[in-house]
């Protein structure tokens, strides 16, 4: 695990409250094997606590951090970011292109949609 000393608590005010101290930090959301957000702050506790405040979560997540000087936290979230956090693909252009409007690139005298047309 690419965490150094981790820490976990229930993404709940109550856990958050009584389990995640005031100071430097980086930390991660995760539901279930899915890490949702990796990110860092000066103060631990006050950030997840806005966060909570900003996100309705309608599953269960669990909060995941590890305190490291203020200095270090931004290098230190891109190294857990590129390590846990993994991008969805963007889905395949189909190899057609559907029928849709044609746009003309030529002028528009002498307009023959079979030759300076573009279909999209």
């Amino acid at each position: 695990m690419p965490w150094r000393s981790p820490q976990s608590a229930p993404f709940t005010r109550i856990g958050i409250v009584s389990q995640v101290p005031s100071e430097s930090g980086v930390f991660g959301l995760v539901a279930g094997d899915t890490w949702l957000l990796v990110a860092e702050s000066w103060n631990l506790k006050a950030r997840l606590l806005d966060l909570i405040n900003t996100l309705s979560a309608p599953v269960e997540l669990t909060v995941v951090y590890e305190l490291c000087p203020e200095a270090e936290a931004e290098v230190r979230c891109g190294e857990l970011a590129r390590q846990l956090v993994v991008s969805r693909e963007q889905p395949a252009a189909p190899a057609e292109r559907p029928p849709g409007i044609t746009f003309w690139t030529g002028p528009a005298t002498n307009i023959d949609p079979a030759r300076d047309g573009r279909e999209i």
